[in-house]
């Protein structure tokens, strides 16, 4: 449903988007992440076809945006971060504003849809200006669905919301999701985990990894973490492959707790439970844990080379 090669801007000598790829399906919220500046937004305005692209291609439902834009940008619902509200006007009022832009047909049905969609059939008659920022927010992705769009690509949906109005449009987006395909761009990392299938990370206008959370976090070191009763475990556990370093820390029983960093993709829980019982070792805890998306970014920011195309301008 949105598909993107090679795609690259070039603002004069400044390259803000180097050869991102990516692909979203229908049914799935891909997570846009990276820091402030890494290109996120001139990518979305490349894919809904506002901005054209020095090179590459994208596609959104199959067709080409810089061949065909405006049948292309039918497809679309977007949301940018400032999202494009009129204060003064009543809700329904700023809807059929909206889908007279879009030249939406059967107006009436468009929006009894989206005000039904986003939960807003209780303020449809209120002043936009004086609903909360959560409702604002509700509103301008109704103003994005009037058209029913196959694909939505949202930038930065829950900034500045209040934690219960973060939840609220999350559930939203979910549900959205069912028969769409979603790029959400965000920096919180918590809100990749809460709502994405996959992700594409960008710093720097290069996509450093992609995937889905279980692809990206498998492309990162993991952690192991080992209860035992064996002072000596270390020695052990220095002979395994795969165990890249170990963190040693004696419990208040008398137990030893290790945490072991391994290598992407390894797993030396048996390993491990062999060298300790073969010592003579007791282990009452043996277990991988699943390494925070945090942590997974760092690990790829740092890594030599996508820490050297980071830093470019």
């Amino acid at each position: 449903m949105i598909r993107a090669e090679q795609l690259t801007r070039r603002f004069g000598a400044l390259t803000a988007v180097n050869q991102v790829s990516l692909d979203v399906p229908r049914g799935s919220v891909t997570g846009f992440l990276g820091p402030n500046g890494a290109g996120k937004t001139t990518t979305m305005r490349m894919l809904c076809g506002v901005l054209t692209p020095s090179s590459g291609q994208a596609w959104i439902d199959g067709i080409d945006v810089t061949a065909s834009p405006d049948l292309a940008r039918g497809r679309v619902g977007y949301l940018p971060e400032s999202a494009p509200i009129y204060p003064e006007m009543r809700v329904e009022e700023y809807l059929d504003f909206r889908a007279g832009l879009y030249d939406v047909q059967g107006r009436a049905q468009a929006k009894n849809r989206v005000l039904e969609q986003c939960g807003l059939e209780q303020v449809r008659r209120r002043i936009i200006g004086q609903l909360s920022k959560g409702y604002r927010q509700r509103v301008a992705l109704a103003a994005a669905l009037l058209h029913d769009p196959v694909v939505l690509i949202l930038d930065e949906p829950t900034a500045g919301l209040d934690p219960t109005q973060i939840d609220s449009i999350r559930s939203l987006i979910h549900t959205l999701s069912e028969d769409r395909a979603i790029l959400l761009s965000t920096h919180i990392l918590p809100e990749v985990e809460a709502v994405c299938d996959a992700i594409v990370m960008i710093v720097g206008g290069h996509v450093l990894a992609s995937g889905t959370l279980e692809e990206v976090r498998g492309d990162a070191a993991n952690t192991c973490r080992i209860e035992t009763d064996l002072n000596s475990a270390r020695h052990q556990l220095k002979g395994i492959d795969g165990i890249q370093s170990i963190e040693q820390r004696s419990l208040e029983d008398g137990w030893h707790e290790y945490r072991i960093l391994v290598s992407p993709g390894q797993d030396v829980r048996t390993a491990v439970a062999e060298a300790i019982g073969g010592a003579g070792g007791r282990i009452r805890e043996l277990h991988a844990e699943q390494r925070a998306l945090d942590e997974v970014f760092r690990s790829v920011l740092t890594s030599p080379i996508n820490a050297s195309r980071g830093a470019q301008p």
